[in-house]
């Protein structure tokens, strides 16, 4: 994650919980037990825990071609999306899947002062895609990504523009992250549930 300014600051749309009271160190390890025993329970897995990903978790993963709506915020959302998905950061060159991109993006003033004049605002960026199976045409998984990004407004119009800029690619850096990740698990779940059947 890139290092942030005093200016500007990045947060996703995520709920955080935070504890106010330092514990022990038993009572730390006796919470870490507990919550690893209710979420192996559940089936819960790390993506890139010790046991790794399946192998053809990388070969799916490299086989999703992007598409996305010609405009700003779609072009750097597909480059962005590329450049994590395969070595090459290409589009490739027989895809076995395409992840189509529907992004929508809107700003928030969050800092008003009395006159009327905004000091900082919020750029929210929300993407719902859908991934296709390009051998039966069908879509196989589909879900949402968001995030938002917080810049401050000053006196110059220029900088604010370019405030404004870093914004939007910051916010799509966090959500093509987010798709990544997303796409990666399912990818990874289907394998290992593909592998649980032919037992």
């Amino acid at each position: 994650m890139a290092k942030l300014s005093a200016r500007s600051s990045w947060s996703p749309a995520r709920s955080s919980t935070s504890l106010s009271e330092p514990m022990g160190p038993r009572l730390s390890l006796i919470v870490v037990i507990g919550l690893s025993l209710m979420l192996s329970a559940c089936g819960f897995r790390p993506l890139y825990g010790d046991r790794g990903v399946e192998a053809s978790t990388y070969g799916d993963l490299s086989g999703v071609t992007v598409s996305s709506p010609d405009t700003t915020i779609g072009r750097a959302l597909k480059f962005d999306l590329l450049d994590t998905l395969n070595d090459s950061g290409d589009q490739p060159a027989t895809p076995l899947y395409k992840l189509t991109l529907h992004p929508r993006n809107y700003s928030l003033n969050v800092a008003v002062q009395q006159d009327a004049t905004v000091t900082r605002r919020n750029f929210v960026l929300v993407v719902t895609y859908t991934l296709r199976d390009i051998g039966t045409g069908k879509i196989i998984y589909n879900s949402t990504a968001r995030a938002r990004s917080s810049y401050n407004r000053v006196d110059s119009e220029f900088a604010n523009l370019s405030a404004a800029a870093d914004a939007e690619k910051r916010t799509a850096k966090a959500v093509a992250a987010d798709i990544k990740t997303q796409v990666s698990v399912f990818f990874d779940r289907r394998a290992r549930d593909g592998k649980t059947a032919m037992k």
